[in-house]
């Protein structure tokens, strides 16, 4: 059974799922598809060619699909916004739709995107990943899973958030932030492991500790860049984790969250 309320507004050709329900004064665009379980409370517009998963509940005041903003869409062109399963979407966020036709803004399963939180087009936002109270991403950002992006930051266009890391409140990030790493300040730099959000991540109390040798080999010896990916890649051959953080460290873009020597003090007891 879909339940949709005599004040929404539903497109004739969006396919609604089953056990839907579709809430007061809510607008549902043309080629949106809504999964069955999902629940939209009321007042949230879905435009055209928009994908919401099965389970996922979507709080009042919720725009997704939205044009993006940048000033490079062209009128007409056809792009679109996946959001995957069992995601929570809270009171006035905002998702906007890729830039280019036929390009795509996706989040993964199991998402928390909390109050005023927006996801720029084009970015790419994996599963478990937590968007804290008006955290914003720009354009082109990608967020891996188990990431967790603290209130009232923001994250500048085409910067990668790793795997299970941590963005800190009120946090500038203009550069990379590394998998498995704790990154604060204005700018923001990557300070430490995150070991919390490693062990709710399920990770083996050996597998942190080899990711916190690494971090202080790459970061915390004064060595230059390149020599320190070399020794972390000899210390650890067979370690997945560490491949992660090398691989990201190699195909950066924007450059490193590296650490100042300030922080090389807070890490002295971290062995």
């Amino acid at each position: 059974m879909i339940n949709i309320d005599k004040l929404a507004v539903v497109h004739e050709n969006a396919e609604i799922g089953e056990n839907c329900t579709i809430g007061p004064f809510c607008t549902i665009g043309n080629h949106v598809k809504i999964g069955p379980n999902t629940t939209l409370r009321s007042h949230v517009v879905i435009e055209p060619y928009t994908t919401l998963g099965e389970g996922c509940d979507i709080f009042p005041f919720v725009t997704i699909g939205i044009q993006s903003q940048d000033n490079k869409y062209l009128k007409g062109s056809v792009a679109y916004t996946k959001i995957g399963d069992r995601n929570v979407i809270r009171e006035f966020v905002s998702i906007h739709s890729g830039t280019e036709a036929e390009s795509v803004t996706s989040i993964g399963n199991d998402c928390t995107l909390l109050a005023h939180s927006h996801v720029g087009h084009n970015s790419t936002v994996g599963n478990l990943v937590v968007l804290s109270h008006s955290a914003t991403l720009a354009g082109h950002v990608v967020v891996g899973n188990y990431a967790n992006i603290g209130g009232l930051s923001a994250i500048h266009q085409f910067c990668h958030i790793g795997v299970a890391s941590m963005v800190a409140g009120m946090s500038r990030v203009i550069q990379d932030v590394l998998p498995f790493t704790i990154a604060e300040g204005f700018p923001a730099r990557m300070r430490v492991i995150n070991k919390v959000g490693m062990e709710r991540a399920g990770y083996t109390s050996q597998e942190i500790r080899d990711v916190r040798v690494a971090f202080r080999i790459l970061f915390m010896k004064e060595y230059r860049l390149d020599a320190a990916v070399k020794q972390v890649r000899e210390e650890f051959p067979d370690s997945a984790l560490i491949a992660q953080m090398i691989e990201s460290i190699e195909s950066s873009h924007r450059g490193l969250a590296r650490p100042d020597s300030a922080m090389f003090e807070i890490n002295v007891s971290d062995e």
